[in-house]
């Protein structure tokens, strides 16, 4: 039946899709998740045994096999050593070595989740939870339960009980990025286990809006606020760190196109790190070696600054 392939695609595919173990990028059943079909019938395909609408298939297959390509061929902009993650890396060690409350406030875009993930890999004893709008205060409890290996499943009462045991006399810090859509009651949830009977430094980061929320909590005593002994406010991105990023992944590049890049990221490194990504790309296609002004203009013709 394998006359009825297209054997050149066939080929593509049986070298992408398989074991790790056999070095191959992505596995079967990822691969069957990804095109919407069953591992059955992926399973039939590389078989060569699919008596199914093989055109259909095949299509999809060539489609998603390019997109994988294409994410595979992204550039992986490296974590260098910005005023961005100085700051944060001084003030989450602070927290920790005096058990005390940081707030780390910056705009959308400033680097907070790359230098606060820099961390947490560079730090062993740092527990770093990203959270989002779902979160209640039992869905922290629980991913904080989660982090430190206990078990979250439970009376809410027996899950904090096991957080503030397996937190106590542990050296570590919890970090909470995205801390601004945290309730007022969540909040105050970290400050009373984690702070107070854990004797654990809490790191809060988030937006400005962190701050606005800390400072108007709903309590008497404005207790969390009292408690906090670090603050930090992170600055747009600084020519300075603009140019050690870019010369992470190219080196030397003419004061005309640092200043391009510069001038298009307009203060945000996320829109830095995008436009770095789209240039490798727009590079790729021309066969270009290195990035131009005319390159950067292509590039981040879509790019929302």
């Amino acid at each position: 039946m394998s006359e009825v392939f297209d054997m050149e695609l066939y080929k593509r595919f049986i070298d992408f899709v398989g074991s790790p173990e056999e070095g191959k990028r992505i596995s079967q059943t990822k691969a069957a998740q990804a095109l919407g079909y069953s591992t059955g019938v992926i399973s039939a395909y590389k078989n060569q045994t699919y008596n199914g609408d093989v055109k259909t298939l095949e299509k999809k297959i060539d489609a998603w096999l390019k997109r994988e390509t294409r994410r595979l061929e992204r550039l992986d902009v490296p974590v260098v050593e910005t005023s961005t993650l100085e700051k944060i890396r001084k003030a989450v060690t602070m927290a920790q070595d005096e058990g005390d409350i940081a707030v780390i406030i910056g705009e959308s875009g400033t680097g907070k989740t790359t230098a606060l993930r820099q961390y947490a890999r560079e730090n062993y004893s740092a527990l770093l939870i990203e959270v989002d709008p779902s979160f209640s205060k039992v869905t922290l409890m629980n991913e904080i339960a989660r982090t430190l290996g206990v078990e979250p499943k439970g009376l809410q009462n027996v899950v904090v009980e096991r957080v503030i045991a397996a937190m106590t006399g542990r050296d570590a810090v919890l970090i909470i990025d995205e801390a601004d859509y945290l309730s007022d009651s969540a909040l105050e949830l970290l400050r009373r286990v984690i702070n107070d009977k854990s004797r654990t430094g809490v790191v809060l980061v988030g937006l400005p809006r962190l701050e606005f929320k800390i400072r108007n909590l709903k309590n008497d005593h404005q207790q969390l606020q009292s408690r906090i002994g670090i603050m930090v406010k992170l600055d747009k991105l600084k020519k300075p760190d603009a140019e050690k990023i870019i010369a992470g992944v190219w080196e030397n590049l003419d004061k005309d196109t640092m200043g391009t890049f510069i001038q298009m990221a307009n203060g945000s490194t996320r829109t830095l790190v995008k436009l770095m990504g789209r240039v490798h790309q727009t590079m790729a296609i021309n066969n270009a070696e290195v990035p131009t002004p005319e390159i950067l203009a292509s590039a981040g013709e879509l790019l929302m600054r």
